[in-house]
């Protein structure tokens, strides 16, 4: 019977409902770290794919007077000697790659940016987890250091209280600085997207120049 007793006061419906409000917020939590985690990979996958689009849709624009050109001065070969196809394409490709280079740095910055800012949305998600365990193990304790928070105790009760409105508050504002970073982000890649498409569009007038300038040479 004592021990049962001491079960009862070792966890009661207190403690019942501290432990399904945590799990509560827990998973809300967790659906918005998950969002997050979308709303990155989403930005990521559009500066990547702006990346390849605008290189495939380049060459595509050059291929066909890139080899009728090359075609015609390996029929003239007196024209033009040191024509040589492979290293041609490649020295535009080289330039195309430079068009797009800040946005490739861009990329990389995210993925770094990202992960550090899903790291602090997340150290909140686990603190809000541990929070009914180490109130409840901090109850004689006068305070317990969580994370960087440091939690008074006058029972367990108000440590959960106290410990779920500060751990909240720091959530939200991580959550507010990730929403930022992806208004910085997307603004940030339309700016260079429209450099990166300009300079696409100069590499390919140029170039097809280049090739017209070559057959007309010929002639």
């Amino acid at each position: 019977e004592s021990q049962t007793e001491t079960e009862t006061t070792e966890y009661g419906p207190i403690n019942m409902v501290v432990d399904q409000l945590a799990g509560m917020a827990v998973e809300f939590s967790d659906q918005s770290s998950s969002q997050l985690q979308g709303n990155i990979d989403r930005a990521l996958a559009s500066i990547t794919g702006n990346i390849e689009a605008m290189t495939t849709n380049a060459m595509g624009e050059m291929d066909l007077a890139i080899d009728q050109t090359s075609q015609f001065l390996m029929d003239h070969v007196d024209c033009n000697p040191a024509w040589n196809l492979q290293e041609f394409t490649a020295n535009v490709t080289h330039q195309l790659n430079g068009c797009t280079l800040n946005l490739g740095t861009l990329v990389e910055a995210l993925r770094a940016d990202g992960q550090q800012v899903m790291q602090n949305v997340q150290s909140f998600v686990q603190q809000m987890s541990q929070l009914p365990l180490v109130c409840s193990q901090g109850q004689q304790s006068a305070s317990v250091a969580l994370g960087p928070l440091s939690l008074g105790f006058d029972n367990s009760n108000n440590c959960f209280m106290n410990g779920i409105t500060s751990i909240n508050q720091g959530l939200a504002k991580a959550m507010h600085n990730a929403s930022l970073f992806l208004v910085h982000t997307r603004r940030l890649s339309q700016e260079q997207v429209a450099q990166a498409q300009q300079c696409s569009e100069a590499v390919v007038a140029q170039t097809l120049d280049y090739l017209s300038a070559q057959r007309a040479n010929c002639s």
